[in-house]
């Protein structure tokens, strides 16, 4: 199918997306879940689809082009999901087969409708910095999709078909797109220079978070249990997939991965760039949670804690080529070292005992950073990942 087929039905599908969710407003029906806002961003996805070019020779043009094709990426999925919604609510029954037949036709269109709008509006996405904003914000907004749950008849929850479904999708899309990119996926393998004494030395460091949930020094010294998190099988698959498995994702592969393919002539220092920038935007990842209620004081303590703990998962990352070690440490952090409440250590008002730690662990952290990044033989193992990276990449 030729580039401007391609572009003609992702406008046509931006333009049906209009019609539908603007008739459903007009019919002011609320089981059709069509309010106003909704209908303003489809019609906002429709102008910019139209106004989209892959490219443009004058530099400030190029650049509102690039924002245009970042909005498409936020809003495209969720508006197209909520059109499709609308057209199939009146053919959801009481009955579970029912809906479930329902919902697996309409999630079949939907990946459909994805077609185009990966080849037109993701893929030509050019440039490390757009590349890196455009996968970030696609894996945080396509979640979105999920708020149709209830015009399928299923309610939001950690079990409800469509969260799985974007949890899913959104991770195969995206290993997908950076195929498109040029970049090599995930390995499961580890690279073979691998000291694995190193390996543990990092690792055990990680886990030093463990201590975190003992309460005070005395309690973690003389009489500290290690604790699972209180909560069901359910919630702890969560964590696993959609916290530990989607940070490390994003911020150990779509950020870091892109960052190590700058042009800095010294791979040590491309290497060091890479991994400040990757933790940093992780640790500010966590800024959000000042508008949860969280405080000023504890926010910035987690944005440290953040960061501290990003390094390390980076230079682990780079050590052994593979994202996978650091998922699991990070599962196991969430899941055994911040087991007092679901929300986390941060959540309320933090002990002199909690900051402490936090600082110290952190400073341990950067130690055994600076150690490895330091070390000739570490670089070694380094090396070959970005030798990886390089080999399938085309920017």
């Amino acid at each position: 199918m030729t580039k401007n087929r391609m572009q003609f039905i992702f406008i046509l599908e931006c333009s049906l997306a209009s019609i539908i969710i603007g008739v459903a407003y007009l019919l002011r029906n609320n089981s059709l879940q069509a309010p106003l806002n909704k209908l303003i961003i489809a019609v906002i996805l429709f102008v910019l689809a139209l106004c989209l070019k892959k490219h443009f020779t004058n530099p400030t043009v190029s650049f509102i082009n690039s924002i245009a094709r970042l909005l498409l990426v936020a809003l495209f999925p969720a508006t197209s999901l909520t059109a499709i919604s609308i057209l199939a609510h009146p053919f959801v029954g009481n009955q579970n087969g029912q809906k479930w037949l329902v919902l697996i036709i309409s999630l079949s269109v939907f990946l459909g409708l994805l077609v185009p709008y990966i080849q037109q509006v993701i893929g030509p996405t050019s440039g490390i910095t757009w590349q890196i904003i455009t996968s970030v914000t696609f894996m945080l907004l396509f979640t979105l999709t999920a708020e149709t749950s209830k015009a399928f008849g299923f309610q939001m929850s950690y079990t409800d078909p469509l969260v799985l479904f974007a949890i899913i999708f959104v991770f195969f899309i995206m290993m997908y797109t950076m195929k498109m990119w040029g970049y090599q996926l995930p390995r499961w393998g580890i690279n073979s220079k691998v000291n694995y004494w190193w390996l543990l030395l990092a690792s055990m460091t990680a886990l030093l978070n463990w201590g975190l949930s003992a309460g005070s020094w005395s309690q973690l010294f003389f009489h500290f249990n290690l604790a699972f998190a209180r909560t069901s099988l359910v919630s702890i698959m969560f964590v696993i997939i959609w916290t530990g498995l989607k940070e490390e994702f994003i911020f150990r592969y779509l950020v870091l991965w892109p960052l190590l393919t700058t042009k800095i002539k010294s791979e040590k220092s491309r290497i060091s760039v890479a991994i400040l920038i990757s933790s940093g935007i992780f640790g500010l990842f966590h800024t959000g949670n000042m508008f949860n209620g969280q405080s000023i004081l504890e926010t910035f303590l987690q944005i440290f804690a953040a960061f501290g703990v990003g390094m390390l998962f980076s230079v682990i990352t780079l050590y052994t080529g593979n994202i996978w070690i650091v998922v699991t440490l990070h599962s196991m952090i969430d899941l055994i070292g911040y087991p007092m409440t679901n929300a986390g250590p941060f959540s309320g008002s933090m002990s002199s005992y909690e900051i402490e730690f936090i600082i110290i662990t952190r400073i341990i952290e950067l130690i055994v950073v600076f150690l490895m990044l330091n070390n000739h033989k570490v670089q070694e193992a380094f090396k070959q990942t970005l030798g990886n990276i390089k080999s399938t990449n085309k920017n």
